[in-house]
């Protein structure tokens, strides 16, 4: 056992599934499976009743805008993210296996793991004199050094928050200094970025640290790229000195399925911002991306099949709340707006975008 890593366990015990005994009584499910990793959206108010069994499988709480909405519980990881909640009553993000769950902190990384993935939160405060790019690369090579040494060697899903995402810093935007931070990093450790890189996303805030979400498993997970679109990691360098690094999706596969991590979606077609200054229009493109993306999942034994069949969870970020109503209609007539949905007020990469929707599917596998 590495005495760095003391949470370091051995052998890989059974892949993620998913449960399809919940029926939405009670907070989760109580599964035989010895992993099964599941997230969701509960109202704050109910959330330590309910959760109070489930303190000893919970891998991390997030709460959004309050700054006092999470309270520690169990052995997981309290997270709250300087982003005003809009949705009404106020909800908390849970995360949850169903195998037991251990919490570390390893160079000021928060962690909370089982024998199959880790959940992991590093918090930078930034000084006055500090370039988020330097900020962006030191963290990202203690957390993709971290993976490494530790056996969860996969980044499957990556969140980054930091305030004034479209400010320039030194005569660069801080968005793209974030950029070229995150892949001299990568590059440090990855000669071949393409098949490795994770969903991603990265949203301002309304202040405080630059913060780094991850989770990272011990089996890899598969990118997945949006036909429509351009990958990320491959825009032309009118969008700053460096490509952003990350997927437009990693399906993690599972002995009875998989989990699919869809990054932050926009509209975007190819490079190309659709819609300046429509709310409405701009999230139908990005249903439209996401679609895109759902529909290249390879799901055994299907040519097509309808996403509503399916469980999934939305978050939608939008950058004025004045726009709110026009957003939420759109998704309210739309099949996706099913799925439980929590809305934030954040800012987008680009100036021009007013919304961005990300998401989590859980897709069984169909034998032929």
């Amino acid at each position: 056992m590495d005495s760095q890593f003391p949470h370091k366990r051995s052998g890989v015990g059974s892949a993620l599934g998913v449960p399809s005994e919940w029926d939405g009584s009670s907070a989760f499910p109580s599964s035989p499976r010895p992993d099964v990793l599941r997230v969701r959206h509960v109202q704050a108010s109910d959330f330590s009743q309910a959760f109070v069994s489930d303190a000893p499988h919970i891998l991390a709480v997030i709460g959004h805008g309050s700054g006092d909405s999470v309270s520690a519980i169990g052995k997981g990881l309290s997270i709250d993210v300087n982003l005003p909640q809009l949705s009404q009553p106020p909800q908390l993000e849970v995360w949850r296996s169903s195998a037991p769950v251990w919490c570390d902190q390893v160079q000021d990384i928060r962690l909370a793991f089982t024998d199959e993935v880790v959940f992991g939160c590093l918090e930078v405060p930034e000084s006055s004199g500090s370039v988020l790019e330097d900020v962006a690369r030191a963290a990202y090579e203690r957390i993709i050094n971290y993976c490494a040494r530790s056996g969860y060697a996969h980044l499957l899903r990556m969140w980054n928050y930091f305030p004034a995402i479209n400010q320039e810093q030194q005569g660069l935007e801080r968005y793209r200094r974030f950029c070229l931070g995150r892949h001299q990093a990568f590059s440090k450790y990855h000669r071949e970025l393409a098949s490795m890189l994770p969903a991603a996303s990265a949203v301002g805030t309304q202040g405080g640290p630059f913060q780094v979400l991850f989770l990272a498993g011990k089996l890899p997970g598969i990118p997945l790229e949006n036909p429509r679109q351009i990958s990320a990691y491959a825009y032309p360098p009118i969008y700053g000195p460096q490509s952003p690094s990350f997927a437009r999706a990693t399906m993690h596969q599972t002995l009875t399925g998989c989990q699919l991590f869809v990054a932050g979606t926009a509209s975007i077609v190819g490079h190309v911002t659709q819609h300046q200054s429509d709310p409405a229009k701009q999230t139908l493109e990005t249903l439209s991306n996401i679609e895109a993306i759902l529909n290249r999942v390879p799901i055994e034994g299907l040519e097509s099949w309808d996403v509503s069949c399916f469980e999934g969870l939305l978050k939608v970020f939008v950058r004025h709340q004045a726009d709110l109503h026009a957003v939420r209609e759109v998704l309210e007539g739309h099949e996706h707006g099913e799925a439980p949905i929590l809305y934030v007020l954040g800012e987008m990469c680009r100036k021009e975008l007013l919304v961005e929707i990300e998401g989590i599917w859980n897709l069984p596998f169909l034998s032929k």
